[in-house]
Formats: C-alpha cells, structure tokens, sequence
C-alpha cells in the first residue's frame, strides 16, 4: 500500500500559530469599524430625524421660515416643561423636536446627565482626549437646556445660549443616550448648531440647517482639530466634510 500525504503535527502547529497571528491583526480594526459603523448610522438618523422635524414644522406653522425667524417664544408652548425667561431658541427647537421625541427633560444642574433619570448611574461624560473640562467635570452636557429622548435611543440635548452673534444655540446629540456608550465627544457625542444668516461664523445655513460646529474649515484643519488630543468639539464637521463618513484616519 502506497504512502498517504497528510500534515505533520509541527506543520498543523505553524498553521494555527499563523492564522493566530493574522487574526489579532485584523480582528481590532474589523471591531473598531464596526463599532464607527454602528455610531454613524445611529448619528446619521438621529441628524435626518432632527432636521426632517425642523423642516416639517416650519412648513406646516411657520411659512416655510427658517427657525430663527419662528415666532414661538411663548413659553406655554413648553406643555408643562419649566419656562424660564424669554429664550425663544429653546422654545422654536422644542416645537420642532416634541414632533419626534418619546419622553423631554429638563437639565437643571450639574449632577444631570442629559435624558436623565432619577437614580440611574450614567458614564461621565468626557472629551475626546479623555478630560472632561468641557463637559462640566464630567457631570453633565449643560446646567441650562432641555433634553429629548428619541425613538431609536438617541439623546439630543439643546440650548439657546451657546455663542454670540449669529449663532443661536447649540444641539448635542448622543447617539445611543447617557446609559450606554462612550459618552465621550466626538466618539459617541457630537455638538452642532444652529444661527441665523451667513454671517459671524461662517455656517452659511440661512438658519434653515443644525450645523456642526467650525464648518467651513479645510479637512486638514478639522483633521487637526479631531483627534485624540482634541476635545473633540469638531469631529462632526469631520463627518459631515467627509460626507458623512468617519474615514480611516477618523480619530478613534
């Protein structure tokens, strides 16, 4: 009887210790690009919800007028939310995102995550590079704003009072809420805005359109303001310079 070729143990060995090899090579980035797929997606539809809602209720009630030109500053439009003073910026954006939200809330002080409930631990908040100088010490986006939880999970937490001039608030949008995630901005938070004409800070948006923060710039400058020695404060601008794409170069 003739000889059958089979493998030798050394070789079955080499083989798995190869394949072994190549699989804690690649099995990182195949989780981080899945992982940033998952946070896209989630950012790209929560943007699409946001907008989509600001558009049909500027439609329906407002002409057709950009959101800096509502008028919805009376305060009994917040449907039991606490009023404080005249600030119709946050009361235009309720308008429009109580069309799409399943439960609002109210940040009132340092010790509230956004979309906060009572007695539930929440991850601290933090920057891209890890500190959490621009968050309040981690504790909480805002000591002022209102905060929506929306139907895929998201938190969208808004604010009229972000910059002067043209801009007329901020919008920070969590994509999988304050309970799990990162929670960290620029990996799973994300900071945009809205103003008013094309003037101040260069948004060009005609106060129709929520914004990133520093759009405009070069995408070598975003690139140099979105990494892990960042606060993170530009990533979106990245994404959406990108067309909304976190590249292989997006800071991870």
């Amino acid at each position: 009887m003739g000889k059958k070729a089979a493998f030798t143990l050394a070789e079955v060995l080499i083989t798995l210790g190869i394949i072994g090899v190549v699989a804690a090579m690649t099995l990182p980035a195949l989780i981080q690009n899945y992982q940033k797929g998952v946070v896209l997606n989630r950012l790209k539809q929560t943007y699409a919800q946001v907008q989509t809602a600001i558009d049909t209720v500027a439609a329906r009630d407002f002409d057709g007028l950009p959101l800096h030109q509502w008028s919805c500053d009376d305060q009994t439009k917040f449907s039991g939310v606490e009023s404080w003073g005249d600030r119709a910026g946050d009361s235009c954006l309720y308008l429009a995102i109580q069309e799409i939200a399943t439960k609002m809330y109210r940040t009132t002080n340092v010790e509230q995550a956004m979309c906060y409930e009572e007695g539930r631990a929440y991850r601290p908040y933090t920057c891209l590079d890890g500190s959490s100088w621009c968050f309040e010490n981690g504790k909480a986006i805002s000591t002022a704003g209102i905060a929506a939880l929306l139907p895929n999970g998201a938190c969208v937490r808004w604010h009229w009072a972000a910059h002067a001039g043209d801009a007329r608030g901020s919008l920070v949008i969590d994509v999988d809420g304050p309970y799990s995630g990162y929670n960290r901005l620029g990996k799973d938070v994300f900071s945009f805005y809205y103003s008013t004409p094309n003037t101040g800070i260069g948004m060009g948006n005609n106060g129709r359109t929520i914004v990133p923060y520093a759009q405009g710039n070069t995408r070598a400058q975003l690139l140099n303001t979105c990494n892990i020695r960042s606060s993170g404060m530009k990533c979106a601008a990245l994404i959406m310079n990108d067309s909304l794409q976190m590249k292989s170069d997006y800071p991870w």
